[in-house]
């Protein structure tokens, strides 16, 4: 039986109502077996069954509180506010990052714990699906918040995530990612030269694996990752500046929820889901890989070291 690849799907503030996780879902199925056809492989059993998909929510977890103090702000008789559409927008989003706050672990009032606790919960869900004899390769794929969110998880597990659950952190794209702004919790103040070096977000384990960025230049949500600091520029293959969104959206900030169905976006991701496949298959030997790879670098413009 051919080997699978794990993938697991998170959504950031407010996706969860939207479907946004089965449309990425058509999106890399649809594009892997596309590379695959374009690498003169598509000929080969096994395609349609293998990638193995789970949806990451947690959002749900900070909107009870979020809806709760909308209301109590916004229908107070004594007081008045306008811009009320724009305001709650902005305390679901602003209010996601506020409640995601790593407080102690026996703090009861700590939603990062609860959210942390969730995508523990749905990782081991997705691992009762792949070979319990072998390490899976498990590439995750996040939006906004998110990323954030994935890339804390990644991290406290880093130790456990393969003798616990069988999976190998191969690949991470992150979509409309905010992680960078999280380096100012490291600031240094005391090290003008090289004030967020303890910014260390975790590294994929697999040495095949890439951490790929991808963001619109349009969407204030989404930022490069490389240039905060050297351990950065190492750890992520390439930041990507894509264009994201429809006529309406593309052009300014409401692109930041496009990223799931956009054509460039799945391509990007599913190419190196196809390389992954065909190596660990025996498809490739190594050789074959590494030109792949090189190729698939040129391809996007990714810097090639």
């Amino acid at each position: 039986m051919d080997k699978r690849l794990a993938i697991f799907i998170v959504h950031g503030i407010g996706d969860q109502k939207t479907g946004f996780s089965r449309d990425m879902q058509d999106n890399l199925k649809s594009n892997f077996k596309k590379a695959l056809q374009h690498m003169g492989q598509g000929g080969l059993e096994g395609q349609d069954d293998a990638l193995i998909f789970r949806e990451g929510l947690w959002a749900d977890i900070t909107q009870k509180g979020q809806d709760t103090l909308k209301d109590r702000m916004f229908n107070d008789s004594d007081t008045s506010v306008d811009w009320i559409k724009a305001r709650k927008f902005f305390v679901d989003y602003l209010g996601d990052a506020i409640s995601y706050f790593k407080g102690k672990v026996s703090d009861i009032y700590s939603q990062y714990n609860a959210i942390q606790n969730r995508i523990e919960d749905q990782v081991q869900n997705l691992s009762s699906d792949t070979n319990p004899d072998q390490n899976t390769l498990f590439t995750v794929v996040s939006h906004s918040l998110g990323t954030v969110v994935l890339s804390d998880y990644l991290y406290d597990k880093r130790e456990i995530l393969e003798s616990k659950h069988r999976l190998t952190f191969s690949n991470f794209f992150t979509l409309g990612s905010p992680i960078a702004l999280y380096a100012n919790r490291f600031y240094n103040h005391q090290s003008p030269s090289n004030p967020f070096s303890n910014f260390k977000p975790q590294k994929v384990k697999d040495p095949n694996g890439v951490w790929i960025n991808l963001f619109d230049e349009d969407d204030i949500v989404g930022y490069p990752i490389r240039p905060v600091n050297t351990y950065c520029k190492n750890a992520v293959a390439a930041d990507l500046n894509v264009s994201v969104g429809s006529l309406l959206t593309g052009w300014n900030p409401a692109s930041h929820t496009g990223y799931w169905e956009n054509e460039m976006v799945g391509k990007v991701i599913a190419e190196k889901l196809a390389i992954d496949w065909l190596r660990i298959n025996k498809h490739d030997k190594k050789e074959k890989t590494l030109q792949r790879m090189k190729k698939y670098k040129e391809r996007y413009n990714m810097p090639m070291a």
